[in-house]
């Protein structure tokens, strides 16, 4: 049952090792909240991508390498929130980029728009260090899914 609007759904988080085989228990974890919580196919495919990112950059970009990962959401029927924490060196993504820096479009090499997309489809997007952690939070309202 779905919780009703402004009555948090928490999960409990999940722990997952920093290694590639572990996205698919990430993925299942967000379909089954966005299931259980009536979360719109949009809004839950938006969480998705913005923590596959988070994952693929501490697996790609974190040294000393992250021992581990802590992924959780929660959603009180009108806003959703997530919570993604690794042991990763520190990594700020909600600093802005610097201006003037980059490349035109057509002259950057692949990747670096996941970041961006974040920003864009999460009003929400905030940074901290914590006890040696990075811990990200970010979030957006989200429409309920229609039965059929």
């Amino acid at each position: 049952m779905p919780a009703a609007p402004n009555e948090p759904a928490q999960t409990e988080p999940i722990h997952l090792r920093p290694e590639i085989g572990e996205l698919v228990r990430l993925v299942a974890y967000i379909e089954d909240f966005a299931l259980r919580n009536e979360i719109a196919h949009p809004d839950s495919h938006a969480f998705m991508l913005a923590a596959e990112e988070l994952f693929a950059n501490t697996l790609s970009h974190s040294y000393p390498r992250a021992t581990a990962i802590e992924f959780s959401l929660s959603s009180d029927g009108v806003f959703a929130s997530a919570i993604y924490i690794d042991e990763g060196s520190p990594f700020d993504p909600t600093s802005p980029p610097d201006a003037g820096t980059a490349p035109p479009p057509d002259q950057r090499p692949s990747g670096g728009l996941g970041i961006p997309f974040i920003r864009r489809t999460m009003p929400t997007f905030h940074y901290q260090r914590s006890d040696g952690r990075n811990v990200i939070i970010f979030g957006r309202p989200h429409s309920r899914r229609h039965s059929p």
